[in-house]
């Protein structure tokens, strides 16, 4: 029986993906270095790496701390002027608030999750929220999910993941939670296998199809670890 579902935040709530990538362009524009979206979607989004392994990568005389400053500058711009929320996000958290539980996790800085939450206005349909700074690993080590459920007091076969990158799919599996991938432009090419269920948008997810899949877990053969 499913009675936690827990969503990801970046690419699955909010369309930040976009904005993410186009503040780190915008911060290395600033010492003459060009970021293709390709190389940010594969460095970034698939495998969840940072600026510091991209410098290195690149063999770039850059330090990454300053880089990460001005790049929160870019993206706080961006976030005020262009932020808006995934389609059928705002529909899916008033559908089944009351009904479940609901978290948040994602690996991003805590001031940056509190900022998207802020101009969406959603902080409050979520009872626990848990950054990538709350646990020793962030995705696709199971961490950041084990600690959003005992925060909230449930089992991890209690909960459901929803999720639109490969990283974050491997995370729940991990875990022993049922998962939902919605894929976006991004991450469409990503290998969603692990994954219990695929959502075209988050339109397709509702509490009855929620809860058909905790009914079908044993079918669905997901087990902790395997």
């Amino acid at each position: 029986m499913i009675s936690t579902v827990i969503f990801d935040l970046d690419g699955l709530l909010a369309d930040t993906e976009r904005l993410h990538c186009r503040a780190y362009q915008l911060a290395l524009l600033e010492h003459g270095v060009e970021l293709d979206e390709t190389d940010y979607c594969e460095h970034w989004v698939r495998f969840g790496k940072g600026i510091a392994d991209w410098v290195t990568l690149q063999k770039l005389d850059l330090d990454p701390h300053s880089l990460r400053l001005r790049k929160a500058d870019h993206y706080l711009d961006l976030l005020i002027s262009s932020l808006r929320p995934m389609d059928g996000a705002l529909e899916l958290l008033e559908a089944i608030r009351g009904k479940m539980h609901l978290a948040l996790a994602s690996s991003s800085y805590r001031d940056a999750i509190d900022g998207v939450l802020a101009c969406l206005d959603i902080a409050h349909y979520f009872e626990v929220i848990v950054s990538g700074l709350d646990v020793a690993q962030v995705k696709p080590a199971p961490d950041i999910f084990l600690k959003a459920a005992h925060d909230l007091g449930v089992e991890p076969e209690q909960c459901l993941v929803v999720e639109d990158a490969e990283k974050g799919i491997l995370a729940a599996h991990l875990a022993g939670m049922l998962s939902i991938a919605v894929p976006t432009d991004y991450t469409r090419h990503h290998d969603f296998s692990k994954a219990t269920k695929v959502c075209a948008s988050l339109k397709e997810i509702t509490p009855e199809l929620l809860q058909a899949l905790g009914s079908g877990r044993g079918e669905a053969g997901i087990a902790r670890g395997l």
